[in-house]
């Protein structure tokens, strides 16, 4: 019996150390009733990474962060140690990125898998990258606006008092003044700034009335530039650039002495021999017309015969 009772003090015991290793190994993210592969990663800053954070693929959860501290040969590198199911295989260039699992910056890992036909085989050192996180981009939006700001006031500053320079008291007199005079004008010219609106709202009535009118003009200019746009007007163009061609080819015949009209045009010869036949002519027509006898003769009872008359 006292032996029994010793063995059972022994499983108590054995039972309270399994326990104790555990839940040691389940506050670190390890859980020693799965399988599990290790895989490591090296980054310069975790960003508040915990252990026990969650690793996840696609926003599945594959396994946690069991293990973080720093590297022994370099303090200013921190070695990050994940825990995957072994049924997870993973190629040789995934990478393991911390990421903000919601807006409160709680950060997470998430396991970027690559497309290597190789996979990493346990306690292999995986590549890293760590994300931006939200705090980390507003302020890197926000300080190039707070820098904006600065110069703006810096500007509204230098402004404000090149006008406070400017405005001085003599300054002020003569703006005074000349709102004074601008007042005077208005209320002296009052009469004919009143006319100048009655005649525009005299116009603005004509306007109105006239509209029927205005609008049928449009409605013919609109008539016109649709039938001029409808005409073959085109092939109107394309007939007179042909008859000018034609017109500039015969011009340049007559010039290079080319047919009839380019022959007597060109030829100083042609031109002196016509020149000198109508002179001929014309002295002929006179000389016909002061002597006609000399080229007809003419008889009521016909001629005689010169011999008979010998």
């Amino acid at each position: 019996m006292k032996f029994q009772k010793e063995i059972k003090i022994g499983l108590i015991i054995t039972a309270i150390i399994a326990l104790f290793i555990w839940g040691l190994n389940f506050l670190k993210g390890r859980n020693l009733f799965t399988t599990q592969q290790q895989y490591y990663a090296v980054f310069d800053n975790i960003g508040g990474l915990q252990q026990s954070s969650s690793v996840s693929i696609n926003g599945f959860k594959i396994g946690q962060v069991s293990e973080i501290r720093f590297m022994s040969s370099n303090l200013n590198k921190i070695l990050v140690e994940i825990s995957i199911q072994r049924q997870y295989k993973i190629p040789k260039n995934s990478v393991i990125e911390i990421v903000s699992a919601d807006l409160m910056g709680t950060k997470a890992v998430n396991l970027v898998i690559g497309n290597s036909k190789f996979f990493a085989e346990k306690n292999d050192t995986l590549l890293s990258r760590a994300q931006t996180d939200l705090s980390t981009m507003v302020s890197n939006e926000i300080l190039p606006l707070k820098a904006k700001a600065e110069n703006l006031i810096v500007s509204i500053d230098s402004v404000m008092g090149i006008v406070r320079h400017t405005l001085t008291p003599e300054t002020q007199r003569s703006m005074q003044h000349s709102i004074f005079a601008m007042e005077s004008l208005i209320v002296g010219e009052k009469q004919k700034i009143s006319q100048i609106i009655s005649n525009l709202e005299s116009v603005s009535e004509n306007l109105d009335k006239n509209n029927k009118s205005i609008n049928h003009i449009i409605k013919n200019v609109s008539n016109f530039s649709d039938s001029l746009a409808s005409s073959d007007l085109k092939k109107a163009i394309n007939q007179a650039n042909l008859a000018m061609t034609q017109a500039n080819l015969l011009l340049e015949n007559i010039n290079n002495g080319k047919g009839s009209i380019g022959q007597f045009v060109t030829n100083q010869s042609l031109y002196n021999s016509l020149h000198q036949s109508v002179k001929d002519l014309d002295s002929l027509l006179v000389d016909l017309n002061a002597h006609p006898k000399r080229y007809v003769h003419f008889s009521v009872f016909g001629a005689k015969d010169p011999k008979n008359k010998k």
